[in-house]
């Protein structure tokens, strides 16, 4: 309403000043028509569709801050925890550093272990076959021996005994053969 009071007073301003020249009523009312039916056209369509754009605007943004305060919220989660990892961390690599320290410790003790083990297997296994050794040298010179003492003793009886001796033996081994 004040639009048209505000026309009117300046019409009649304007009217007042000089003698100039005063728009008649048609020059005045067919633009202030046209403009209250603009008026009413944009608030009929364009308002709505203005309304519901900024409504949804409004929509999309308090869904975007929402779904940022969630990722920043689950953001600074993971920060917490990492930080948290981050300080147990040194403490979680000293207490590897010193197990893997004693596992190594008690690896070189087993393996020295095994290898005095190992030694000792082949120190009883090298006396064993060094006593088979001396045994079957002992055998090997008994039974050279045995043979060199044969042929000794048969050179000696083929030296000195006479073919009298000789029947004798004869006659002796058959009679046992045939006692047998």
């Amino acid at each position: 309403m004040t639009l048209l009071t505000d026309i009117f007073v300046s019409t009649a301003w304007a009217a007042t000043a000089g003698g100039a020249h005063t728009p008649s009523i048609t020059e005045l009312l067919y633009p202030l028509i046209n403009f209250l039916i603009f008026a009413y056209l944009v608030k009929r369509f364009g308002l709505p569709l203005i309304k519901k754009h900024l409504e949804q605007r409004r929509e999309g943004l308090i869904e975007a801050v929402a779904t940022a305060q969630e990722a920043k919220g689950e953001a600074e989660g993971y920060v917490r925890k990492y930080r948290e990892l981050l300080e147990v961390l040194d403490d979680e690599c000293e207490r590897i550093r010193q197990g893997l320290r004693a596992e190594g410790e008690r690896e070189r003790t087993r393996m020295v272990a095994e290898a005095e083990e190992s030694a000792a297997k082949l120190k009883a296994d090298a006396d064993f076959l060094a006593d088979q050794e001396v045994k079957m040298a002992r055998q090997q010179i008994r039974g050279e021996m045995a043979l060199l003492a044969e042929a000794a003793a048969e050179r000696v009886i083929q030296q000195h005994m006479a073919a009298a001796d000789q029947d004798r033996m004869v006659e002796n081994f058959s009679r046992q053969i045939q006692e047998l």
